[in-house]
């Protein structure tokens, strides 16, 4: 490798470690700088107190996920944990596995704030609103149908056809599996 290349290879290594280091404080609980979370006290304090609140509600999300060990029905299995039909984990394109709709939409569906970004509902009747949806950033789209749910979940395209933010993952689960999921989805 070149003295370049290696200089290069050098930088990304680094800016992985601080990016983990600043990830590493925003979420600890014995983080050792004055102000706490981002400790970086006066301005930056606004900032620890929202990571701080996000990721308060994303642990109390996950502690309700890690509660939930019966389900009553396949939906709410793939719903809760992706976990399909046949007791195998569904494939998606993060690679993720063991986690379902309910890590970024929320244990109740309701939607949350994970990442920096509002994820939304996904109760029925946020889906089906027959005002449609419009979205942060001026996205807008029809309400959703059965069809065009399967078409967000498997492809990432809203009912208007535009493509939903890469952060939703696209899942590669069985027709049997939609349907299950879309009638658990209905409860919500």
């Amino acid at each position: 490798m070149s003295r370049f290349g290696h200089l290069f290879l050098g930088l990304i290594l680094l800016s992985i470690g601080v990016a983990g280091v600043i990830l590493y404080y925003s979420y600890c609980d014995a983080c050792p700088f004055p102000g706490g979370r981002m400790g970086m006290g006066g301005g930056m304090r606004g900032m620890g107190g929202m990571m701080h609140g996000m990721r308060g509600e994303m642990r109390r999300n996950m502690d309700e996920i890690e509660r939930k060990t019966e389900f009553s029905s396949p939906g709410e299995k793939i719903f809760y944990r992706g976990i399909g039909s046949r007791g195998e984990f569904i494939s998606n394109s993060h690679g993720m596995q063991g986690v379902g709709c309910a890590m970024c939409h929320g244990a109740d569906a309701h939607g949350m704030r994970m990442m920096m970004m509002d994820v939304p509902a996904l109760t029925w009747k946020y889906l089906t609103n027959p005002e449609g949806h419009i979205h942060p950033g001026g996205r807008r789209h029809p309400p959703f149908t059965e069809e065009s749910l399967k078409s967000s979940i498997l492809a990432g395209i809203d009912p208007a056809g535009n493509p939903l933010n890469t952060m939703m993952p696209r899942w590669q689960m069985s027709a049997e599996d939609l349907d299950s999921l879309i009638e658990y989805l209905k409860t919500k």
